[in-house]
């Protein structure tokens, strides 16, 4: 996909010719809505998407129920894949490997080009986008394809990560259409190569503004996204519960050792984990021991979920939209 006067990436890496790219802009635009279909204003934003918008979803009916599920499919969708379970590790691992696909989409990808989008984020340092470009080799998901003008290689993503990404990313949609059911018209055409570029260019893009305002020092972030596995580990704990609340609000017996070997951490791991959960706020005990998430901390995760929930229905719609909107 082109990039727009208003995108927030990098400019585009030297030496790719200008006709593929605009081959391959086209593939990631052109998704067609099916005739008569309209997709509702209420996920169509223009510019970054406001706070409002996140805290309506949080008194929707269907919000505890989508949130969940969210947490459900990224637990089923790491499961019997090493390379996602180890870049879902935590959120500097997913942010690189997402921005990567997306570089890709929008002119190309390069090193200069992941390090100004990740130091902008707020999430990776240049330092450490060097070390996950790397990573991203070693796990055969991005490799070299040539040179580019000025000396910076180009990288592509393998068919091992845009598989991997296809299906973690129509998962998470599933789970998003519990709250909006308009995006069973995206999820039908998922499997298809231009639907699921527009899609992904969409949500990346929408995540990166979304990124560079993120409090980075949130107890939840620090405990949990930040820390080796802290995200899996959260996820156990946020699809819990069959309560009509997000997080429940039902203590949650955990295994350290179990959740451990779950995981590939060792137990100390994890039981330091919850003990700086409990010492930051983000959790607390009752008399048997079950863990509760406080209510600061709850507050927190909602908002965050929302917000997740709410990036991958716009994402939808810009997908959905993208043809009429060619005329």
């Amino acid at each position: 996909m082109a990039e727009s006067t208003r995108s927030p990436l990098p400019p585009r890496g030297g030496g790719i010719e200008r006709e593929a790219l605009d081959q391959a802009a086209a593939a990631a635009e052109v998704v067609e809505a099916p005739q008569g279909a309209a997709w509702p204003a209420r996920w169509s934003f223009e510019g970054p998407i406001p706070e409002q918008a996140y805290l309506q979803l949080i008194g929707d009916r269907r919000f505890a129920a989508a949130a969940r599920a969210l947490a459900c499919n990224m637990l089923t969708a790491i499961e019997g894949d090493r390379a996602l379970d180890a870049i879902c590790k935590d959120a500097g691992r997913y942010l690189a490997a997402m921005w990567a696909l997306h570089l890709h989409l929008s002119g190309g990808l390069t090193l200069p080009r992941l390090k100004a989008a990740s130091e902008a984020s707020g999430f990776l340092s240049g330092g450490r986008s060097r070390d996950m470009l790397h990573y991203l080799q070693h796990l055969d998901y991005i490799a070299p394809t040539q040179p580019a003008a000025g000396g910076a290689a180009l990288y592509a993503p393998t068919p091992m990560l845009m598989t991997a990404w296809q299906r973690h990313l129509k998962a998470a949609l599933e789970a998003a259409s519990l709250v909006e059911t308009a995006a069973h018209a995206v999820l039908a055409r998922f499997d298809e190569p231009q639907v699921f570029a527009a899609f992904a260019h969409a949500h990346a893009e929408s995540l990166f503004l979304a990124a560079r305002t993120a409090d980075q020092q949130a107890a939840y972030n620090r405990v949990f996204l930040h820390r080796h596995a802290g995200n899996q580990v959260v996820w156990t704990l946020l699809a819990a519960g069959e309560d009509r609340d997000f997080p429940s609000r039902e203590p949650l017996s955990v295994s350290f050792s179990a959740t451990a070997r779950r995981f590939g951490v060792s137990r100390t791991h994890v039981k330091r984990m919850f003990d700086d959960a409990a010492r930051e706020g983000v959790l607390r005990t009752d008399r048997d021991g079950g863990f509760v998430f406080t209510d600061q901390a709850r507050n927190y995760v909602q908002f965050l979920y929302a917000a997740q929930v709410v990036h991958l229905l716009a994402a939808a719609a810009r997908t959905f939209q993208r043809q009429s909107a060619r005329g």
